[in-house]
Order: structure tokens, then sequence, then C-alpha cells
């Protein structure tokens, strides 16, 4: 049946030329979603009510109009960047193969990690979806499940006072103060990378960031993050930045330019090997945070509102460090001497 219906929507899906056309009607009534199916029947068989084609760089500079404000940007552009030179920009939507997207792939997971490869997966879906959104021409929808890499869930892990103390001391000095505003703020990499000058109220201790999602929230700022930023250099419109290493087409070393994610990735990393420190990514930094704030207080509302949780049940995962201090507690209150009834006193 190519009407069906999901919860309380009625959906469409059919076939035509080769090509599957498919989506919500918007309807709740069968009648009317009939209706919606015949007119996506119409405008698939008639030339002149076709979708419009579109280029991979005009999807991604579609998508780029959407989400260029997100704290994510920095790192869907180099994604983006590296899907328009791998595949072709003026290659149509239309015209990428799913043989295409997974010889990409294939060829883009050499040296990079499963799970770096399935966020580009998810970035492209993106760029589809919005095409699709805005009435384009996507031709076949490929199969983005097929493309992700295998990526085994990795627990978190937390920063012990004698690891960081050796990973400070390795870590370059340009990036230094942006990781110990990531470990002392629990705030999410993205958030400390975009945080500009014009976010920042010192007298206030405060601070303006974009947190995952889109809001935009106002969090207090410790005496600790407010000198961290102080002295900070002004080069730019943000706070954090850093002294390029080797100069390149748009970059000139020794000069000072915004902090990335890139530009993070090999400082950090070679300060874990300097360290001898194994088995810790930059989230982990939050993590440690959040643990280290839910065992020093005991509330859970408190790591919540630190991090920027929506709901506490995201916090809720730090509950452990509660249930370890309940058992300590525990343990600490049991009597080894509970004396025993002598029973020659007895009678």
């Amino acid at each position: 049946m190519s009407v069906y219906k999901r919860g309380n929507t009625f959906y469409y899906d059919f076939q035509f030329r080769g090509v599957r056309y498919h989506g919500p009607t918007g309807c709740t009534s069968k009648r009317k979603a009939l209706e919606v199916e015949r007119r996506a029947r119409e405008d698939a068989a008639l030339p002149s009510r076709q979708r419009p084609s579109i280029t991979l760089d005009e999807a991604c500079g579609l998508y780029q109009d959407k989400v260029e404000a997100l704290p994510s940007w920095p790192t869907a552009r180099y994604m983006l960047a590296a899907l328009i030179k791998g595949l072709g920009g003026a290659r149509t939507l239309s015209d990428v193969t799913q043989l295409d997207l997974q010889r990409y792939y294939a060829k883009r997971g050499k040296g990079r990690s499963p799970g770096t490869i399935n966020r580009e997966v998810d970035v492209a879906r993106a760029v589809w979806a919005h095409a699709e959104a805005t009435r384009f021409d996507f031709g076949e929808k490929p199969n983005w499940r097929a493309l992700k890499a295998k990526d085994p869930a990795k627990p978190e892990r937390e920063l012990s006072v004698d690891e960081e103390q050796r990973l400070f001391s390795h870590l370059r000095e340009d990036v230094r103060d942006a990781v110990d505003f990531l470990l002392k703020s629990g705030w999410r990499r993205n958030e400390v990378l975009n945080l500009r000058w014009q976010d920042c109220d010192l007298c206030e201790r405060t601070a303006i960031t974009r947190i995952k999602g889109g809001d935009v929230i106002r969090r207090p700022l410790t005496n600790a993050l407010v000198e961290i930023i102080r002295r900070q250099p002004k080069v730019g419109l943000e706070v954090f930045t850093y002294i390029c290493q080797k100069s390149s087409k748009t970059r000139r070393k020794g000069t000072r330019y915004a902090l990335t994610p890139t530009s993070l990735r090999k400082p950090f990393a070679n300060a874990l090997i300097q360290a001898e420190i194994s088995q810790l990514r930059i989230h982990d930094l939050r993590h440690t945070r959040a643990t280290r704030i839910v065992r020093s207080t005991g509330s859970l509302p408190a790591a919540k509102a630190a991090l920027g949780h929506k709901t506490i049940a995201t916090t809720q995962r730090y509950a452990h460090v509660l249930d370890e201090d309940t058992r300590r507690a525990l343990d600490a209150s049991e009597s080894h001497n509970i004396p025993t009834r002598n029973s020659s006193s007895a009678g």
C-alpha cells in the first residue's frame, strides 16, 4: 500500500521510474492523505512539475545557511569541504550513487576513527535531508545506515588528579588555557571554542553560550574561569586562540588564529603521549568535571545546571557517584564488634 499510518499521521511511499518518493503527508485522515499522495505522483510524473536539480556544492551552501550559527558548524564545515572535494561539488545530488558514497567513506576511513566517519555520514545525511525538505531533486535516497562504520561504545573516562598534573605539564602553552577552561567549566568543546568576547560579562561573571540543539543560555563563571578569560590576548572575535606552528595557504607561522577542533586535536594528543596517559578524549574532561561536581556536592541538579543538560535524565548517568558515597557510608557504619549474648548470664 502506498499510503500507511504511523502514529497519528499518514505517510506515502511509492516508486516512479526507479526513484523512490516517500514522506509524511501531514494528514490524520486517510482520504486527505490519498489526495496528497496523488499530487506527489503527479509531481513525479509531469516534467514541468518535477523538482529542480541542485549540485552538491549548492546543497552544502543551503545547509550552511541553516546551521552556520550552531556550535557544531566549525566541525561540519571541514566535513562538508572534504565531501565536496571528494565527490565533486559540481555533481548534482541525484547523480551521486550509493556506490560513490561507499567508496568515498571507505577512503576517508583510513586513519580515522569509526566515530569520526559516522559523524561525517550524519552531516552528509543532513545535507540530503535539507535539500529534500526545500523541494530539490535529490534522486534516490542513500542508505545512510549501510555507510556507517562499526563503532564499539567506549566507556567514559575520568581524569585523575595525578594525570591532570602530568597532562598540563606537557600541554603546549598556547592551548593550555583552553584545555583548562574545558576541564574547569564542564562545557562542551564547541561551546568553549566558539566563546566570543561579546558573549562574556566578566563584571557579572557570566557568559552567554549556544548549547547543543541551538538553545542560548546564560551561564555563571567562577573566579578561576574569569581569570582564564581575562588573560587571553584579544586578537579576534573568539576568546581562545592558538599560535600557528606551520605556514599554509591560509595561515602564517607565529600568528594567532581562532582555536578550532582541528588545531586543538594535535597538541592535545601529543600531550597525552608525553604524559603517558591513555584512552582519554577531550570530551572526557566534561565527564570529569561532572563527576567531581556530584562527588563534592552530592547534587545532580547542580551538575545538570553546570553542564547545560536539558533534562535531569541525562545527568542521571552520574548517579553512580552518589551510590559509591552511600556504599562507603554504609560500610563505615557497620560494626564488626557486635556484642553477643552471654548464655551464662541468662535468667
